[in-house]
């Protein structure tokens, strides 16, 4: 979920748990007028249309996968675009790419930003974020992006494999501090071009790509989240969500379950057995943030069991956004079984919400 700003993203992180990991932060009061309008009722999400841009006070348009080059060599990469739209007058458009080397354990991270929607083509969502491109073609599943620095580089041509997964059985959620929209095509193949240390490589794998729009906050430690994007070695694939409140606790854990053959389920905690432990905790040095670090994933109306092992410690990403927006975005290992046979796979997990955070804007007008 997230499986991933200002106002938004300064209280932030674009996909949670354990009270016990933030008992040192207070509880959050959201004050009068903090909040959106109330919310209203949802609208049915409809293709092509909800695949490009909103008038929405935030929105963003996630990537994740895993590389491999010609001679073998693995390579994570998580790339997301964030627009907000809160009035404050700072940059409204962020940029983040994550890569990391899964044979030396290294992970870079670089961002760009731009102060608006700038359209660079007649496509219908083709815009720059400075230097970097990012396209949506529109009514496939399939985008494109382009991100350089003097370190390295990724562009990738992204190609929907699967049906789209709408969450929520409506791809609706409602919060405590607004509603989003939020879809996902969970089986995508990547091809393209990686350098990095001055190394050219062509690379291809699988990819997931969400889309979440909303007027809604994210509001920060101690409210956040753990989500999982998992791509199971059957073809099948798994969105888990465990998020936390403003008070710290534990407010919701669900999940989407696409079969091999584009059969949605949709995952309820009290019904169908959803249970996620946390194997070990790792400290930033960076941020000073403690993060969970391994899983244990139980589903029992899916008889699922897995394991997923961060390929490196340290995946934190804290460029382009304010210091609260830094969360840790990470390549798994999975394995498991399903119905009493082994299963294995690839996964990205989103940590939100784990590093203190700077003063909130709407607290400072009080």
């Amino acid at each position: 979920m997230i499986k991933r700003y200002y106002v938004g993203m300064i209280a932030m992180m674009v996909v949670v748990t354990m009270a016990g990991c933030v008992s040192s932060v207070e509880p959050r009061e959201i004050p009068i007028g903090a909040l959106p309008d109330p919310t209203a009722p949802p609208e049915q999400i409809v293709f092509p249309q909800d695949e490009v841009a909103h008038d929405s006070r935030l929105e963003w348009w996630y990537h994740n996968g895993h590389l491999v080059s010609e001679s073998n060599r693995e390579f994570g990469f998580h790339f997301v675009v964030f627009k907000a739209n809160d009035g404050l007058g700072e940059p409204n458009l962020v940029a983040q790419l994550g890569i990391v080397d899964v044979e030396t354990g290294e992970h870079y991270e670089f961002s760009r930003a731009e102060a608006g929607m700038r359209i660079i083509g007649d496509g219908p969502l083709d815009v720059g974020i400075a230097d970097w491109t990012y396209s949506v073609n529109q009514g496939s599943g399939n985008q494109r992006f382009g991100a350089s620095t003097q370190d390295a580089s990724l562009s990738l041509q992204i190609t929907a494999e699967s049906p789209v997964m709408l969450h929520k059985e409506i791809g609706w959620l409602p919060t405590e501090a607004g509603a989003t929209y939020y879809y996902s095509w969970p089986r995508q193949y990547a091809i393209g071009e990686l350098v990095l240390n001055g190394e050219t490589l062509k690379v291809s794998g699988p990819a997931w790509f969400d889309h979440q729009w909303g007027d809604f906050f994210v509001l920060g430690k101690p409210a956040g989240w753990q989500w999982f994007a998992i791509q199971l070695s059957d073809n099948a694939s798994l969105m888990i969500t465990q998020s936390r409140g403003v008070d710290g606790e534990i407010s919701e854990t669900y999940g989407t379950y696409m079969s091999s053959s584009g059969e949605v389920m949709h995952l309820k905690d009290g019904v169908d057995g959803i249970r996620l432990e946390t194997l070990g905790r790792w400290t930033s040095s960076v941020s000073g943030g403690t993060y969970p670090s391994g899983w244990e994933l139980w589903v029992e109306s899916l008889r699922l069991h897995l394991e997923m092992i961060p390929v490196a410690n340290d995946q934190e990403v804290q460029g382009g956004l304010p210091t609260a927006a830094t969360y840790w975005e990470g390549k798994v290992w999975v394995g498991g079984d399903q119905n009493g046979v082994s299963i294995g796979g690839n996964a990205y997990v989103e940590l939100s919400g784990y590093v203190d955070p700077a003063p909130i804007e709407w607290l400072q007008r009080q």
